[in-house]
């Protein structure tokens, strides 16, 4: 009895561990291919021949394009081009135009800067004329003896030290002075208070300066006053 219950217990594993790690091979799954014609694509090619075919009666009833519309598509054309170059030409004379526009306005701009003192400098050329006026009416023979005329020296000697300053002053801001003395008399610098006969002289030539001319800035501020040699060959 005993026997017989062990056995029995001991077969009773065996038997699931055979029911458990029984296998059981997947079926196999066969796929086969074939050229021929499945209904899809049997209904897409009806389709697409009928694409071409209507894409085909479009072309053939599409117009066809003459020599005359050929020639007034070139025509057009030309036309256009030149209207292109014609704007293109208007263009370019106007930023011309532009650019000379701006580079006078910077020239008057600096012509402005630069010319700024001209009236209050030829204002100041009237001072200096007196000044040099007052310098040449006193007598050399009253300056040789400083002892003498020590005032008139003094007064002499202060009135050309303020001249030479106020003419360096003039020069630092561009004022220049010049004397045509024994020069070609020359009608741009220079204004002819009388003509006369010297002998020695050269005709046409400055014989004598009664004001000096002045410059600012290379632009005559105020022409020379002067006497011209006349020329007497023709008597």
């Amino acid at each position: 009895m005993i026997r017989s219950v062990f056995a029995g217990v001991c077969r009773t594993p065996f038997v699931a561990a055979s029911r458990a790690t029984t296998y059981k091979a997947p079926a196999l799954v066969h796929r086969f291919y074939s050229d021929q014609a499945t209904p899809e694509t049997e209904s897409a090619q009806p389709a697409s021949s009928a694409n071409s075919a209507e894409a085909k009666q479009e072309a053939e009833a599409a117009p066809a394009i003459s020599a005359q519309d050929v020639e007034k598509l070139k025509q057009t054309i030309t036309e256009k081009d030149a209207k292109l170059k014609e704007l293109k030409d208007a263009y370019l004379r106007s930023l011309a135009d532009a650019e000379n526009i701006r580079t006078r306005a910077k020239t008057e701009v600096d012509n402005t800067k630069t010319f700024a003192i001209q009236k209050f400098a030829k204002d100041l050329l009237d001072t200096v004329d007196i000044l040099e006026l007052a310098i040449k009416h006193v007598p050399q023979e009253h300056l040789a003896d400083k002892v003498a005329n020590k005032s008139l020296a003094d007064l002499y000697e202060g009135v050309d030290m303020t001249k030479s300053n106020l003419l360096r002053t003039l020069e630092r801001h561009g004022v220049e002075s010049f004397d045509p003395m024994d020069q070609p008399y020359d009608p741009n610098t220079s204004h002819a208070l009388y003509q006369a006969p010297i002998p020695g002289k050269t005709p046409g030539h400055v014989f004598a300066v009664e004001k000096r001319g002045y410059v600012l800035k290379g632009r005559v501020l105020r022409s020379a006053q002067v006497g011209v040699v006349l020329d007497t060959s023709d008597n």
